[in-house]
């Protein structure tokens, strides 16, 4: 559930075990609430929580790419290199980018978001 579903969970007595799928930010938000005791805020027995990874969710590939151009250390010169990228919760954006010779390879770029 999202952050807001949460709400419904610590009204309703009847649920007593809980399996929360969620983004970084928002596991992070699970996590903090009564203290970092979410269990007792939500009247829960068990908790479980599933983190996902959060990743851009652009409706075409070529929004994506408009995207990854943007970015400091990629631009358009090396958008149709990057073959995946993830928002940290740093608040930066970490691509992984072909290599020149074609072989793919793990590039540790971690680039702020533009402005």
């Amino acid at each position: 559930p999202t952050p807001q579903v949460l709400d419904e969970v610590r009204a309703d007595a009847s649920l007593k075990r809980l399996l929360f799928t969620g983004v970084g930010c928002a596991v992070q938000a699970l996590r903090s609430m009564n203290g970092g005791d979410p269990e007792a805020a939500l009247g829960l027995d068990e908790l479980y929580v599933l983190g996902t990874h959060c990743v851009d969710n652009s409706p075409t590939p070529e929004a994506a790419r408009r995207f990854v151009s943007t970015l400091p250390g990629v631009g358009a010169e090396r958008a149709d290199d990057v073959l995946a990228y993830e928002f940290m919760a740093d608040f930066r954006v970490h691509a992984r980018l072909r290599a020149g010779d074609g072989e793919e390879t793990v590039k540790p770029a971690y680039m702020t978001l533009p402005p």
